[in-house]
Order: structure tokens, then C-alpha cells, then sequence
């Protein structure tokens, strides 16, 4: 056995004969002679050792050999093709790898509807996506582990970056049914709201440290993670802000009531949704694919 002198030209062979079930219908498709076909599956078997196809037959069939080995050899293709459309990609000044750090109030839905329509024009690209709340946002494309940003929950916008400004965000004071807040009528006054437990988002960024936003409360659990949250909202363990379009269904459903505090509108409180990117960093296609994306978007409010 000699894999080192295989070629991807015998594996493209190999899988284009059990593609077309003969030796003589892949050499119409590969435009060769059937005996240069038939010589590079020979070439093939020799060099890994094995018998692929079962040529008894009228038609060739695959060992059980060829049948296992298939899976890697279709699998060594798609990666060689993947490696093909990134270096051409690049050479073309498209990037290989954009990273996002969105906030943790962006909408999964039109977060979802964005990754498809970019998985469809730049298939080739690598995407990391990072979910973080507060400063974290921030901080990631500052120090330049992020090349775009979309903060939320963070009101202060570093002078060091350049926004773009998205539509709101609605946000709903919550609790559980069975909560003490949920029986009270009417507005809720600051004094009723300061002797329960508010659920709190929190980071761990410098930018965010010692500082509070829409904090009314003297007793607050403090959480990174929107959906535990979420999941203690439920559970009546304390109140909290919460996104319009992820409690909606449990408004709905009666799993939480929306409360009308002292601090917001009947309506809600409007969460100012940003784009922010560094001055600095070269914009290739992929990352102005996904400003001009953001840019064009019309509204966030709705329901996931």
C-alpha cells in the first residue's frame, strides 16, 4: 500500500464510476477513454491495497472494501474542494473567517434569517459567533477578537468605535404568575420594586465593572446567560427586563405576566440596538456584506 502517491484525480475517477454505474458511462462524463478510466481505478486499487469495484458482473459493483473507503474519498474531495474555493476566495481579498459578537438581546430569528442569506453568498467563509452581553461586546472588537459588534445592552458606546444605529429592541418587565409583583395593579412603584429580587444581566468586562442599567431593586441576582434568566423568570424566583420577542410566547401562554413599572412606558422600554466596528480594520466582502445587512434591517421586533 502507497497512499502517498494517490492523486485526487483517481479519487474524483472512483467516485464519478459509482456515480454513473459504469466504467464507460464515467468516461463519457470525464471525457476519457474507458481504458484510462478503467487504468486509474487499477492504479487506485493498487496503490491502497484493495479491491474497490467487483467486475464479475455486467456492470461493476463495490466491495465492501470500496464501499467503506468511498465515505473518505468523497469526504478527501469535498475538503480539497473546500480548500480550492477559500484560497481563491482570499486571493480575491475575500476573507476566510469573520467573527461577530452580538449581544445576547439581538433576535434569534433575524439573527437566523442573516447566517442564511451569508451561508448562500459566501459559502467558503468561515463564521465564529459569539453571544455576549454588556461591555463583552464591546471589548471583543476593541482588542480585535471580533471584526463587528452589535451591542444592546451596553448604553455607552466607546469613542474608540464607529456605529451604525439599528432599530430598538422592545423590552417587558416580567415575573412568574405566582409572584408578589404580578397582583399589583396598576403602575409599580419604585419602593415595591426595590423589596423584590430582580434578575440581572452582568459581564465580566472592564467597561461594564461597577456600573448598573435599569437596576431598581437593592436585592439583585446577577447572571451572565440569557437563558437562565429566562428559566428563573419562569420558575417566580425574582423579576426582570426581558426581551419582547423571547417572552412572547410565555406571555402568551400565561408562563409570565408583563409588569408596568414606575421606570418604563405601558408599552415597554426601547433597547437601542447598534452596530460597531473598529475605524482601523479593513472591510473585505464578507464583513461589508454584514454592515450593509445590519443597515438595511427595518425593525427587530418580531416575535421569535
Amino acid at each position: 500500500m502507497n497512499i502517498e502517491r494517490l492523486s485526487l484525480d483517481q479519487l474524483r475517477v472512483f467516485a464519478q464510476v459509482v456515480d454513473s454505474g459504469s466504467f464507460l458511462a464515467a468516461a463519457r462524463v470525464v471525457g476519457r477513454a474507458q481504458s484510462a478510466v478503467s487504468y486509474a481505478i487499477a492504479t487506485l486499487e493498487q496503490q491502497l491495497g484493495v479491491a474497490l469495484f467487483d467486475r464479475s458482473g455486467y456492470r461493476p459493483q463495490l466491495t465492501p472494501a470500496g464501499i467503506a473507503l468511498l465515505r473518505d474519498a468523497r469526504q478527501v474531495l469535498d475538503q480539497a474542494d473546500a480548500l480550492q474555493a477559500r484560497a481563491a476566495a482570499y486571493s480575491l481579498g475575500q476573507e476566510l473567517e469573520v467573527t461577530l459578537a452580538l449581544d445576547v438581546f439581538f433576535p434569534t430569528n433575524v439573527l437566523v434569517d442573516l447566517l442564511r442569506r451569508f451561508s448562500h453568498d459566501f459559502p467558503a467563509v468561515t463564521l465564529r459567533l459569539e453571544i455576549e452581553a454588556l461591555g463583552a461586546v464591546a471589548e471583543r472588537v476593541m482588542d480585535g477578537r471580533a471584526m463587528l459588534g452589535v451591542l444592546g445592552s451596553l448604553p455607552i458606546i466607546p469613542a474608540s468605535l464607529l456605529r451604525i444605529v439599528l432599530p430598538d429592541v422592545l423590552l417587558v418587565a416580567v415575573a412568574a404568575p405566582g409572584h408578589a409583583l404580578a397582583a399589583v395593579p396598576g403602575r409599580i412603584s419604585e419602593r415595591l420594586l426595590s423589596q423584590q429580587t430582580q434578575l440581572v444581566l452582568s459581564d465580566r468586562s472592564e467597561l461594564t465593572a461597577n456600573l448598573e442599567f435599569s437596576v431598581h431593586s437593592r436585592l439583585s441576582w446577577r447572571m451572565s446567560d440569557l437563558g437562565t434568566k429566562h428559566a428563573l423568570l419562569r420558575a417566580g424566583i425574582g423579576w426582570g427586563y426581558m426581551p419582547r420577542h423571547v417572552v412572547a410566547d410565555d406571555l402568551a401562554q400565561g408562563r409570565l405576566c408583563e409588569l408596568t413599572t414606575f421606570a418604563h412606558s405601558p408599552q415597554g422600554l426601547s433597547l437601542p440596538m447598534q452596530c460597531v466596528y473598529r475605524p482601523d480594520r479593513p472591510a473585505g466582502p464578507a464583513l461589508a456584506w454584514w454592515l450593509d445587512a445590519l443597515a438595511a434591517l427595518k425593525t427587530l421586533q418580531e416575535t421569535a
